[in-house]
């Protein structure tokens, strides 16, 4: 990375505005004599955002961890005051819980859970020792942290504010012309399978983090605040497109396989609706609707061909409209209403929680305990007063870091970047600071270290440094009213510190670090439980599936990148099996009016796909080949007993089959290639 993609105008705006922030709440700390202003320092770089919107809502959940933690820590000290084992004992386990609990919250509301757990284990574990100061301990680190909160979010708000709407409509903007862009290369068949994979996973991945994005919204200043249901509504439209992406590109191939001239008439239809979607044409549903109705002008199709021609009809039908929708909805936030001819496209957000991953909160949480318990005990036995601090750091650092599969490469870097903070903080403290006379003077000297540090803070491949740098040193100095740096004790806490981070490294190394190809099959594993229970009728929602699932692909995909190109899961498509569960789906609510011989037929399909979801990786890998022959024989078996099979029941069971089986081509759809016998 470059130097000039680095110092940007957005990141040195943003660093001169993080360090004034953190100098007034220096200022007002040491103007109203708090104990330790440093932490208002150090707190103002911890909720540090580049927007506005996202600090708000960040400083609004950590300062109510905070409060939480506060209490807790009043709670526990005065009452465990005489057996400092449990008090001990006592901190380890509300930190471990609300790690878990942060853990399967993926919204900013896990600040709340985080703050809580680290601000007892930061306010609370020295007080074990010095129990008497214990609330004017507490109300000291909360006006700290509240007055360091409050001065990020005013400067943030005040001084050239970034809004978060303005972003999350950009990226909005992006994503679908990205997708646009995929559309088009996907129906003129000019992507390959591989690279179309991969970019409908991508999408996949920036569609889940949008959403995440969006919670932001409420907090923001900006004039797109009060289109958060638009919002919710373009985005539910977002992640519909996606299935019928991938479906598409089945298509294309199964129609190109064929080599008929219906066949050549369609794909010819999907590359210039596709390249009309590209090029961003007003009302394409309506402009393709003749060409799109003729493509399968029959009630019910009769063989392979004309069920790949109905599916195409149905698919190109779905996207043109979802794509007329998505440009009405674009426009109506932009001008911050939607017509009153549109406004049946608004709907409320009923989004489902994101995934909640309970085994990695467990053994997150378990770690945490684990690495706290062993770094007290060691305090305890050897009477070392630092090592508080060793115990404070090691906590601290695997709660912070607790989202990651693998957290100990991060460490390892922080270990690096402190062992350099180390180095200024010395350089600082007693060759800087001890010239310095006013606050002016020793706002100035700082910016010398924060400012440049800063800057790594807002560029996202360098935030772990930046954040070691600008949170590490202030702490480090001890920064107070003036001066006051002893030898001894910064020697104790630096190599305490180091420590700590060091024994934070090796409980994870042998704990919690987990391959990203394990995490991927884990996330696949739930993917395959939420198809099971579409299969089973236990899913009724069509657009919760669709989030579900594609908030599951988003977090499948940033993986995927680390799992060996040999492992059969960088080959996972988990768009392909939510095709599936929704083609399932479909056929449950026909099934219902279905006579009693064809919905026999239908619920022994139904429970074989399911079957198959829920069997392990083994069973899973097995051959197909007995669903595709109950599936293509399905119409036929019944043919006795049910005069008419209705179209749009084959045309389900091909899409199933084409899921199922995206290279494979049946001869007949089960009645013969002859219309004789079929109606709708």
């Amino acid at each position: 990375m470059s130097a000039r993609s680095i110092v940007t105008v957005d990141t040195v705006l943003f660093s001169l505005k993080t360090f004034c922030a953190a100098m007034l709440a220096y200022f007002i700390a040491i103007r109203f004599d708090l104990p330790r202003p440093f932490w208002a320092v150090a707190t103002v770089y911890i909720v540090a955002h580049p927007l506005s919107g996202a600090i708000a809502s960040k400083a609004t959940y950590r300062l109510l961890g905070t409060i939480i933690g506060g209490i807790a820590t009043l709670v526990l000290i005065p009452n465990l005051v005489n057996e400092p084992i449990l008090l001990s004992a006592a901190i380890v386990a509300w930190v471990s819980a609300c790690t878990f609990i942060s853990l399967l919250d993926r919204t900013p509301r896990s600040y709340v859970f985080l703050l809580a757990g680290y601000t007892v284990l930061l306010a609370g574990l020295p007080l074990v020792t010095a129990p008497a100061n214990t609330f004017d301990t507490v109300v000291s680190r909360v006006e700290e942290i509240g007055l360091a909160i409050v001065c990020a979010s005013l400067v943030s708000h005040i001084v050239f504010p970034v809004h978060v709407g303005s972003i999350l409509v950009s990226r909005i903007d992006a994503w679908m012309v990205r997708a646009r862009a995929l559309l088009a290369a996907t129906t003129a068949g000019d992507a390959g399978q591989a690279t179309a994979l991969q970019e409908r996973q991508a999408l996949a991945a920036d569609a889940a983090d949008l959403r995440a994005f969006t919670t932001h919204l409420r907090y923001d200043g900006s004039r797109y605040r009060s289109t958060v249901g638009l919002l919710w509504s373009l985005q539910h439209r977002m992640v519909t497109f996606l299935p019928i992406l991938s479906e598409l590109e089945d298509l294309r191939h199964a129609l190109a396989r064929l080599d008929t001239v219906r066949s050549r008439r369609a794909l010819c239809l999907m590359e210039e609706a596709g390249a009309s979607i590209r090029a961003g044409a007003p009302n394409t549903a309506l402009r393709f609707r003749k060409e799109i109705d003729a493509l399968a002008p029959f009630d019910a199709p009769v063989s392979w061909e004309e069920a790949l021609l109905a599916n195409t009809a149905k698919n190109l039908r779905e996207i043109t409209k979802l794509f007329d929708a998505c440009v009405a909805l674009r426009q109506g936030v932009e001008k911050g209403r939607v017509p009153k001819r549109l406004r049946s496209l608004v709907s409320r957000d009923q989004t489902p929680a994101p995934h909640r991953d309970f085994g990695m909160a467990a053994l997150s949480a378990a770690t945490v305990a684990i690495c706290l318990s062993s770094s007290i005990l060691f305090w305890i036995a050897t009477g070392w007063t630092e090592g508080m601090t060793l115990a404070q750091i090691s906590g601290v650092l695997c709660c912070l870091l607790a989202t990651m599969d693998d957290p100990v490469p991060a460490m390892r870097k922080f270990l690096e970047v402190t062992l350099w903070v180390i180095v200024a903080a010395f350089a600082y403290g007693f060759a800087v600071l001890p010239m310095i006379d006013g606050f002016v003077p020793l706002a100035a000297a700082l910016g010398l270290f924060l400012i440049p540090a800063g800057i790594c803070l807002a560029v996202p491949s360098l935030a772990s440094v930046g954040m070691g740098l600008c949170i590490n040193f202030p702490l480090l100095l001890t920064l107070q009213a003036r001066s006051e740096m002893n030898f001894l004790t910064f020697a104790n806490t630096g190599i305490a510190t180091l420590l700590g981070m060091a024994w934070a490294i090796v409980i994870c190394s042998l704990f919690r670090s987990v391959r990203a190809e394990t995490n991927v099959r884990r996330l696949l594993a739930v993917v395959h439980e939420q198809v099971a229970a579409m299969a089973g009728g236990r899913h009724s929602d069509a657009i919760a599936a669709h989030h579900r699932v594609i908030d599951l692909a988003g977090l499948v995909a940033p993986r995927l990148g680390k799992v060996s190109e040999a492992s059969d899961a960088a080959k996972a498509d988990p768009l392909r099996d939510l095709r599936t569960g929704l083609h399932l789906m479909s056929l449950q609510d026909l099934s219902g009016d279905l006579p009693a011989p064809l919905r026999a037929r239908i619920d022994s399909l139904l429970e074989a796909v399911e079957g198959r979801y829920l069997a392990g990786p083994n069973e899973r890998g097995a051959s197909v080949d007995p669903i595709l022959a109950v599936l293509d024989h399905l119409p036929s078996a019944v043919s006795g007993t049910v005069s008419r099979v209705p179209g749009e029941l084959l045309v389900n069971l091909a899409a199933l089959r084409l899921s199922l089986s995206p290279a494979s081509t049946p001869s007949t759809l089960g009645r013969g290639n002859s219309r004789t016998g079929v109606a709708a």
